[in-house]
């Protein structure tokens, strides 16, 4: 990630913005500088698309040979012609091929946007003024709050995802929030509220890992309450964890 953009967006433009962020900087910063010639392709994608053609490549490179071998010692030992190695060795390389040109096309409708550079130009019109660039618009202290509030989001949604005794975490507010977060660090130029914004959620998913923890010792040792009641120290823990939470979501909503 190398920009921090607002998740109003739709999830093509802030792909897009995503992209040309880790590839083509420059134009985030002067949106109106001609697009580059490979404005609408995602190399990183397409890096890894060769890759997994040249393995192809590499393993029919051991494999088809390996088969016309074995076929000709079967035809030797059973004196039969089924089909000769030249034969095979064509049909094995052309079967290889048309797979080949298949996964390659593949890759390259996956790693190319639709619509070329027009659209990529129409999609960074509309995210024009809405998205925030490291060490441009944010400081690298700024930055690392930005992450550290993101990599703290991810472990509460990831502590809630199955089952936990702690409501549902409403990650809509949270994302607004670090967006917000972010704009009001580009404008101060300060990672103080970033700062304290991650550390309320650090504490919310820690409260949430307290709660968990109780909820599964007690599944454990068959002490649970019965339905619809709760033990008081898992009470306590799951209220502790909702005051977290309100205190990171009164933050965000600053």
């Amino acid at each position: 990630m190398a920009a921090v953009v607002d998740p109003g967006l739709p999830a093509s433009v802030a792909a897009t913005v995503h992209r040309l962020a880790r590839q083509h900087p420059e134009v985030l910063r002067n949106p109106d500088a001609p697009l580059p010639r490979w404005a609408a392709v995602d190399l990183a994608e397409l890096a890894r698309g060769a890759r997994k053609q040249a393995i192809v490549v590499a393993g029919a490179a051991v494999v088809v040979p390996l088969l016309v071998w074995v076929q000709r010692e079967m035809q030797r030992n059973l004196g039969g012609d089924i089909m000769s190695s030249g034969t095979l060795l064509t049909v094995m390389i052309a079967v290889v091929g048309v797979a080949l040109v298949i996964n390659v096309l593949r890759e390259w409708h996956q790693v190319h946007t639709p619509g070329g550079r027009t659209t990529v130009a129409r999609e960074l019109a509309e995210a024009r003024g809405r998205y925030l660039l490291r060490g441009t618009d944010l400081s690298d202290d700024a930055w690392a709050a930005v992450v550290r509030a993101q990599r703290a989001m991810n472990l509460v949604l990831a502590s809630t995802w199955l089952v936990s005794p702690v409501g549902t975490v409403d990650r809509d507010a949270f994302i607004q929030g670090i967006w917000a977060m972010a704009r009001t660090m580009a404008k101060d130029g300060s990672a103080a509220s970033g700062e304290t914004f991650a550390v309320a959620i650090e504490v919310y998913s820690q409260r949430i890992d307290e709660a968990n923890k109780i909820n599964m010792a007690e599944l454990e040792a068959r002490t649970r309450p019965p339905a619809g009641t709760r033990s008081p120290a898992l009470a306590e823990a799951v209220k502790r964890a909702d005051s977290a939470g309100a205190h990171a979501l009164a933050l965000a909503r600053l």
